[in-house]
């Protein structure tokens, strides 16, 4: 009975380095340089830890971006806050009531009807205003233009026929200049009728 088990040892020894040698014999034969399985798992945790700083370091520039998006969008905001302050100092339309005084300098009130568009009607408000000379009506602001023109029903005349200007020249003394733009403006030449300069031509 013993010389049946030693000789199945014997068989079973013979056999285990049989398919050891085989298996050698194999791998040298067809097997790959590649790394096992465990061999590449390792190799991977190896590499984690040293990803780690690089994904930190892509990270932190991106983390600190949005404080830099936020100043950006804030210099718009302040912008905007601003117009409206600086739209109501230049309201278009807004009306001023221009300073008059209480009677013509010297007793002695300008012409006033030498500026076209001025004709007796309108001097005689304008002087009820305290409106008695060329430098006044040349002093007006855009909003004084307004509140004259709405106070008259002139609907933009005061503009369109370019009174600052007229009352400028007249203020000046400058006649030649005046009579070569405006003609004889709103008065009546020595036969009656009215002379027209350049600006004041009808075509």
């Amino acid at each position: 009975m013993l010389h049946y088990l030693v000789e199945l040892f014997i068989l079973l020894f013979i056999a285990y380095l049989i398919g050891a040698f085989l298996g050698w014999a194999l791998r040298n034969m067809f097997g790959s340089d590649a790394p096992s399985a465990y061999a590449a798992r390792a190799q991977l945790a190896d590499a984690a830890p040293a990803a780690e700083p690089a994904t930190a370091a892509v990270a932190a520039p991106l983390m600190a971006a949005p404080p830099a998006a936020a100043s950006e969008v804030a210099a718009p905001e302040a912008a905007v806050s601003e117009a409206p302050e600086t739209a109501a100092t230049a309201t278009p339309g807004r009306l001023e009531r221009p300073k008059g005084i209480a009677a013509a300098r010297g007793g002695k009130a300008d012409k006033l009807q030498r500026i076209s568009g001025i004709g007796p009607k309108n001097e005689k408000i304008l002087h009820g205003l305290g409106i008695f000379h060329f430098d006044q009506i040349a002093a007006w602001s855009r909003e004084q233009v307004n509140w004259v023109d709405d106070h008259l029903k002139f609907n933009g005349r005061i503009t369109r026929e370019e009174w600052i200007r007229q009352a400028r020249l007249l203020a000046d003394g400058k006649e030649a200049e005046f009579a070569k733009l405006y003609g004889t403006g709103g008065m009546k030449n020595a036969d009656g009728g009215k002379v027209s300069g350049t600006r004041t031509r009808k075509t």
